[in-house]
């Protein structure tokens, strides 16, 4: 009866650190994320707007 207390109480054990490892591996993704989501943003905030008109810059003129 012993044993099987012992091994109840390592699998628990283990797989409350399995589960600490994957809540670990979430927030650094998360913050991974939100890094590159951030650069992006800045990225596209440094970009000049090159049509101010609805039609203006939005059409190639094919004939030459």
């Amino acid at each position: 009866m012993d044993a099987s207390v012992n091994n109840t109480v390592n699998s628990a054990l283990a797989l409350r650190d399995v589960n600490v490892m994957q809540e670990v591996q979430a927030t650094v993704m998360k913050k991974a994320i939100n890094a590159q989501a951030d650069s992006v943003a800045t990225l596209m905030q440094s970009l000049p707007v090159l049509a101010i008109d609805g039609t203006l810059g939005s059409r190639i003129n094919t004939h030459a």
